[in-house]
């Protein structure tokens, strides 16, 4: 029978599962394998890699890995990907659909990689990559990738129906996980941590609360973090990337177990200096709303009281701006409070105040 791209009973039950089940996680890894196993139910696969991305600025939020790529040829693709004309699914361009999926082959037929990067494929013992662009509702909330080793099966056309009628359900796991830290800056009792990256992406000088920083984002084993050099973490590489564009900073917010914290990158100025400056501290209201607003399904208008709730407008006052009525604007904070977690004006306020 045809794979008609419909969502089952059965998938719809079980994405409900899963969501459930993102409530309970601790950490990026964590739900990077609830997801794994619920989705291999049904495209089994060896290893796979999840990324989120800040649904504002499209940077790396947060990211889980299981024997997967190693974080030094996951680089070399994710540049050589790009470097790439005619690679035939840049997550770019998945983004856009309508197919948000694509199957990369190291040997067998179909669309493949160009030949240097099969060959770091095949390095990585990767046979097939399936991936899919995580989109839903117009924006964009990530990748996943699944991985088959060299001498499996490749995944099929059906698998790839399916990988994207369930990556609906992936977003709101990944959702469910964002919203489910606190919705305030971090509480994490440190000066703002600085890293310089050079242009061998390599951490080149840090400050000394920068350890205490990359270790909230629970990506680097804990024997890395304690290593002399600090190792380069995915998603501030990912950062650095961003920063190296022409013309633009580029900056990322990250849920973690104690608030939301922000990461920053600008190139260095100065002759002949290729070096990136991060700098990670806690995110500020202002700062955190924009992104909040998305992970949290803030409608436009309920992202319009809160910004002048931070102003420190009445009720009446948020009434004559957005020119509703009071009684409207109060159903307003109801549904906002809901969403975020709060129970009243002051504790939105001091919360993403801190």
């Amino acid at each position: 029978m045809a794979d008609t791209g419909r969502v089952s009973t059965r998938e719809c039950a079980s994405g409900v599962a899963l969501i459930g089940a993102a409530t309970e996680v601790g950490s990026a890894t964590e739900l990077g394998g609830v997801i794994s196993r619920w989705i291999g139910r049904v495209i089994p696969h060896e290893g796979y890699m999840l990324a989120a991305v800040d649904p504002v600025t499209g940077v790396g939020c947060f990211l889980a890995r299981e024997h997967g790529y190693s974080p030094a040829a996951a680089r070399r693709l994710t540049l050589g990907d790009r470097l790439d004309g005619d690679h035939p699914f840049p997550f770019e361009r998945l983004t856009e659909g309508p197919c948000r999926v694509g199957v990369l082959n190291t040997d067998a037929p179909g669309l493949r990689r160009n030949a240097a990067m099969r060959a770091v494929m095949a390095d990585q013992g990767v046979g097939s990559e399936l991936r899919v662009a995580l989109v839903d509702a117009g924006t964009v909330w990530g990748g996943l990738v699944l991985l088959r080793s060299r001498g499996a099966r490749p995944f099929s056309r059906a698998e790839a129906a399916r990988a994207q009628r369930l990556g609906r359900d992936v977003v709101a796991a990944m959702r469910r996980y964002a919203t489910g830290a606190p919705p305030e800056p971090s509480r994490l009792d440190q000066p703002p941590g600085v890293l310089v990256v050079g242009a061998d992406e390599t951490v080149v000088a840090a400050t000394p609360s920068a350890r205490a920083w990359i270790g909230e984002l629970e990506t680097v084993p804990a024997r890395e973090l304690a290593a002399p050099h600090l190792p380069m973490e995915s998603t501030v590489w990912h950062l650095t990337q961003a920063a190296r564009r022409p013309d633009t900073g580029a900056l990322t917010r990250i849920p973690t177990r104690r608030g939301w914290i922000v990461l920053r990158a600008q190139p260095m100025s100065g002759e002949g200096s290729s070096a990136v400056a991060v700098t990670i501290q806690p995110a500020t209201g202002t700062e955190l709303l924009p992104a909040m607003a998305l992970w949290h399904g803030l409608t436009p208008k309920e992202r319009a009281v809160v910004d002048h709730v931070l102003e420190g407008q009445a009720t009446k006052q948020i009434a004559r701006r957005l020119k509703i009525s009071p009684h409207t604007v109060n159903d307003h904070f109801k549904s906002i409070y809901r969403k975020i977690g709060v129970s009243a004006r002051d504790e939105l306020i001091a919360r993403l105040l801190g």
